[in-house]
C-alpha cells in the first residue's frame, strides 16, 4: 500500500471513528442515531474498503465525498464552537465534528496523487492519460477521454 492510499485510509478510519463516537454519546443522552449515524459511518466503511481493494468508484465518491464534507463539516463545526461561550457544553460535540472534516481534507489530496492513480488503475494503458471516464455505472471499466481505450 503506497503512502497516498494509507493517508486516505487512516483519514476515513479517523472520520467514521468520530463518527461512532458521537453516536455513542448520542445513545448516552437518550437520542435515537438511527440516519444520522448509521448512513455517513456505513458510507464511510463502503469507502474505507473501496479504497483498500482500489474500487474506482470508491476513489470517485472519497474525492468528491471528501472536499464537500470537509468543508461542511468544519464550517459546521466552526459555527458550534463559536457558540462556547454561550453553552460550554458544545465543545465536545465542535471538537467532534472537527475529528469528522479536517481528515477529509487529506484524504481528498491525496486520492489525487500519482500513487492513487496507478492503484486505483485510472491511468490508460495504452497512451498513459490520466483523465479516464467510466466505462459504465460502477466505474468498474474505464474509458479513455484521449484516444477512447476501455479497461477493466
Amino acid at each position: 500500500m503506497n503512502a497516498s492510499i494509507l493517508v486516505a485510509t487512516i483519514s476515513v478510519g479517523v472520520m467514521v471513528l468520530a463518527r461512532l463516537i458521537m453516536g455513542g454519546l448520542i445513545v448516552l443522552t437518550g437520542g435515537t442515531p438511527i440516519l444520522s449515524i448509521t448512513i455517513p459511518v456505513g458510507l464511510g466503511i463502503l469507502i474505507l474498503i473501496g479504497i483498500i481493494l482500489g474500487h474506482r468508484l470508491a476513489w470517485q465518491w472519497g474525492r468528491l465525498l471528501g472536499i464537500f464534507g470537509g468543508i461542511v463539516l468544519t464550517l459546521t463545526a466552526v459555527g458550534v464552537l463559536s457558540r462556547v461561550p454561550e453553552q460550554p457544553g458544545l465543545v465536545i460535540i465542535g471538537v467532534l465534528l472537527l475529528m469528522q472534516g479536517l481528515p477529509l481534507f487529506p484524504m481528498f489530496f491525496a486520492l489525487g496523487t500519482p500513487g492513487a492513480e496507478r492503484h486505483f488503475r485510472l491511468i490508460c494503458p495504452q497512451c498513459g492519460s490520466r483523465k479516464p471516464k467510466g466505462g459504465d455505472f460502477l466505474f468498474t471499466q474505464a474509458t479513455c477521454r484521449h484516444c477512447g481505450t476501455m479497461w477493466k
